[in-house]
């Protein structure tokens, strides 16, 4: 392999294959990034793993001799970050040997693995892919609802669903349920689950106005454009029925308020009990918060517009798991209360149900016994 390339594109494209390739891995190869040359399409691919996830960027770059080889991910960002020049050049001779990386008057001579059977993504069929933007979005609203227990892998996942309205998302950690409508052109008739982290991967890497062709291979689920190519491995199992238990929520009441406003007054009672659970009451027009710990107790109130029914009552929530809600959606929400006190927050792109919690038991006083009068002396 002989090329000269940008230096800093493929630092960047580095850098982000060094979020993918462990490098802690016991295996070798996959502590690396594999670079492989086009001379045809004049293109260098730089391909990362990690089993779970791979990633595969085509960079242009001029073609002195085809090869490929395999380096570590994390050194060789360290390197271009360190060379001056706007250009770099990697060479390593006849596919043998060791792979010099120069750029200016600066250098490094290092040893390098050969391709040897670093695991490359599967590609779908073309006729089987369908558009999909949007990404960043539709993950901001469903990764945060998803369970971080290592136990519960399927919860651990994002729910795709491929409908005829187009593609709508779904993360749940038993306790709460999040929906969220993604592009409406996305249509087809299959259900998907991809871990979350994954999917943050992606969305990281991406912006809402990239369009994407996906498709599976049955394994792995793959988004492509130009010269990107992002696979992730997909999880088996059945997933909730989000669509059929959504549809038994009926709230007894609802309001409108802005989500900015609720995410400031729930972070200013949590000061006394972060994780604990937070009461929210309704007087008049107003929605009330609530919190008690050790450190003492908090109130913050908000305006709020009755929308149906009568607003009233006190009903109390995990104040992480509402945090969490709050930071991901925004704008102009309508809060409900469904049966049984479950919290309903919707926007014009997600739908949130959390589960009610028990109010917190009353933490009784301890009274001292009083002490027996001290014998008198005779």
């Amino acid at each position: 392999m002989h090329i000269t390339i940008n230096r800093a594109e493929l630092l960047a494209a580095v850098k982000r294959a060094s979020t993918i390739a462990p490098p802690d891995s016991p295996l070798d190869v996959l502590r690396g990034v594999l670079l492989e040359t086009d001379s045809a399409n004049g293109m260098l691919t730089v391909t990362s793993t990690n089993l779970e996830v791979s990633l595969a960027e085509k960079l242009p770059c001029t073609i002195h001799e085809d090869g490929a080889l395999v380096f570590a991910a994390k050194t060789l960002g360290e390197m271009l970050q360190r060379l001056p020049e706007e250009t770099a050049e990697l060479c390593r001779r006849e596919n043998r040997g060791r792979m010099v990386l120069t750029s200016g008057t600066a250098g490094y001579s290092v040893d390098v693995w050969d391709l040897g059977a670093f695991p490359k993504p599967d590609l779908p069929f073309p006729e089987d892919t369908v558009k999909v933007s949007g990404v960043p979005s539709m993950t901001q609203h469903t990764v945060f609802a998803t369970a971080q227990d290592q136990s519960k892998p399927l919860l651990r996942c994002v729910n795709l669903m491929f409908t005829s309205t187009g593609l709508r998302a779904a993360g749940s950690n038993g306790s709460c349920i999040v929906t969220a409508k993604g592009d409406d052109q996305s249509t087809g008739d299959i259900s998907l689950l991809i871990p979350a982290p994954s999917l943050g991967k992606l969305a990281g890497m991406c912006g809402n106005e990239d369009v994407f062709r996906v498709g599976t291979t049955g394994k792995s689920i793959v988004f492509f454009k130009e010269n990107f190519l992002f696979s992730s491995r997909l999880m088996d199992g059945g997933y909730i029925d989000t669509e059929s238990l959504l549809k038994t929520i009926t709230n007894r009441f609802t309001v409108l308020t802005d989500i900015k406003e609720m995410r400031d007054a729930l972070s200013s009672v949590m000061s006394v009990a972060p994780d604990g659970r937070v009461r929210l009451s309704f007087q008049d027009q107003r929605l009330l918060f609530h919190c008690s710990g050790d450190l003492g107790s908090a109130s913050a109130g908000i305006e709020v517009i009755a929308l149906t029914g009568t607003p009233t009552g006190e009903y109390w929530y995990s104040a992480r798991q509402l945090t969490s809600c709050l930071k991901a959606l925004g704008g102009t929400i309508t809060l409900g209360i469904a049966q049984g006190g479950m919290l309903t927050i919707s926007t014009q792109d997600a739908y949130y149900l959390q589960n009610v919690m028990r109010a917190p038991a009353a933490k009784k006083k301890v009274t001292k016994a009083a002490k027996p009068p001290a014998a008198k002396a005779a």
